[in-house]
């Protein structure tokens, strides 16, 4: 009995481990040594891209059954706000007091509610005033930042891309306190108008909980001082991250634009999809028109040209080392791995990919917040009656799948161009990736990006070989998710429902 019940939970990973060991002696006879290493390698290194895109979608669309068509387009911000932190960060200094004082604004809902909710508003004018409240707020914020040229600060990182001699010597001098200083008071302002309207003036249904008012204070000193902070060091800031070590100030690049890319999502969720939680197919067209705007943003600012991002010192050192061991004394751009020379940085992105795998498994395994999160898509009502509120639960949740994606893409910036399309290339992969491994396993995620990568690797290996046409390599992934879900519809590792 026990041994029935261990082959019906592990049945297909039993499958697919069995069938591994087969092919890899298999594969290692038929190509060669190098040539296979070397395939095994690349599609080890896609298989990390993939994940770093399913893991998560795996969150957003596998739990909370949302098709973010504008994932792909988080996995360029972060490539965007990584390179530009990396390369010359004058620019997300420069924005950073204006988001900070929206967010001050933002952070006084809970305390305007006690004061606005016995206003004298008749409930068929409540709707219009909160949408007037709200377009007040948009044109405030408008003017606080008309005339700032976005596009001046953008440009520092292309110029220092751009320039071969000692390209970070200095950051650009930002615009002079006396005139700045206006623009985030105006955005604290709009951010203001905006908890007035969420506070919703005049509906006395509302509770109003002391709990939140304490986390609403708290909240709104701690960004008001991050304000002023980042308003008084917008230049020094920039100047101390440009001569920091560059390994340090990559790693730094890594966790902002993971932040930027959770930043962006917790708006998304609260501000977009929240509101079309139960109508799916809007879900679909506003979150594809997202994906559009932020792309024709971002070749508004940077211009839609490829950029290709410098790969920090501890993968850049002329040589090749001719162990892993070696390298971590060495530093260079390659590494011997089983007679093949293989480029380091490619085995930073698996061991990124790793890390991310196993402290996600962690979060929803091991954590009281992972059980919330399966609770809370399981039965919502049950987790609410206990005292839960699961409408943050599930902003986090959304803001932590668009951070992985951001994450993802800084740490795919030195190895692939940073464009405007490059989110388009793995958006599919991310969805087929979730599909095939099971809607909302993340171990079952891993799997399918494995396959997924190594599926690309040798199909593009054996198209090189036998002078086929490069679709058919490209054909390889929705080839194999479509033989896997004739055997198992819900994916390896779904269940069924």
């Amino acid at each position: 009995m026990k041994l029935k019940g261990f082959w019906r939970q592990n049945s297909t990973f039993v499958v697919l481990m069995v069938l591994l060991i087969l092919l890899i002696p298999l594969g290692w006879i038929t190509m060669g040594q190098k040539p296979f290493v070397r395939t095994v390698l690349s599609g080890l290194t896609l298989g990390a891209l993939y994940l770093m895109v399913a893991a998560g979608l795996t969150l957003i669309f596998g739990l909370m059954d949302v098709l973010n068509f504008a994932h792909g387009a988080m996995f360029m911000i972060g490539a965007y706000a990584g390179w530009q932190f990396y390369t010359n960060p004058t620019f997300l200094f420069g924005l950073a007091p204006l988001v900070f004082a929206l967010m001050t604004g933002l952070a006084a809902t809970p305390l305007l509610r006690p004061l606005v909710i016995g206003w004298p508003v008749p409930e068929e004018w409540q709707r219009r005033l909160r949408t007037f409240l709200i377009l007040l707020a948009i044109a405030v914020g408008v003017i606080g930042v008309l005339g700032l040229d976005l596009r001046d600060l953008a440009k520092t990182a292309m110029v220092s891309t751009m320039v071969a001699a000692n390209p970070l010597a200095e950051a650009t001098p930002q615009e002079p306190l006396a005139r700045f200083w206006l623009r985030p008071t105006l955005l604290l302002i709009a951010g203001l108008l905006m908890a007035l309207a969420q506070a919703r003036p005049g509906d006395q249904t509302q509770i109003v909980h002391r709990a939140e008012q304490r986390r609403g204070w708290i909240a709104l000193l701690a960004l008001l001082a991050l304000t002023v902070a980042a308003v008084l060091v917008r230049e020094p800031a920039a100047i101390v991250v440009l001569k920091m070590n560059a390994n340090w100030r990559f790693a730094l690049a890594l966790l902002v634009g993971m932040l930027i890319g959770g930043g962006i999502g917790a708006v998304m969720e609260t501000s977009l999809v929240r509101p079309l939680y139960v109508r799916p197919f809007y879900l679909v067209i506003a979150t594809s028109g997202l994906a559009f705007v932020l792309k024709e943003v971002v070749q508004f600012l940077w211009d839609p040209l490829p950029y290709q991002m410098e790969r920090p010192p501890l993968f850049a050192q002329p040589g090749k080392a001719d162990s892993i061991l070696d390298w971590f004394s060495a530093q260079t751009t390659t590494v011997d791995i089983l007679g093949v020379t293989f480029p380091s940085y490619r085995l930073f992105i698996i061991v990124l990919g790793i890390v991310m795998l196993l402290g996600l498994l962690g979060l929803m395994r091991y954590t009281r917040l992972g059980m919330i999160i399966r609770a809370g898509v399981q039965d919502r009502e049950m987790v609410e009656a206990l005292g839960i509120n699961v409408r943050r639960v599930f902003t986090l949740v959304f803001a932590m799948g668009v951070g992985l994606a951001a994450l993802g893409g800084i740490g795919a910036a030195p190895f692939i161009p940073v464009e405007p399309v490059m989110g388009d290339r793995f958006l599919m992969q991310g969805f087929i990736t979730v599909v095939l491994g099971g809607m909302g396993s993340v171990s079952g995620a891993a799997v399918g990006a494995l396959l997924l990568g190594l599926a690309r690797a040798f199909g593009d290996y054996l198209a090189l070989k036998f002078q086929l046409t490069p679709a058919i390599s490209e054909a390889s992934t929705v080839i194999i998710m479509a033989i896997v879900l004739l055997v198992r519809p819900s994916g390896l590792f779904g269940k069924k429902e």
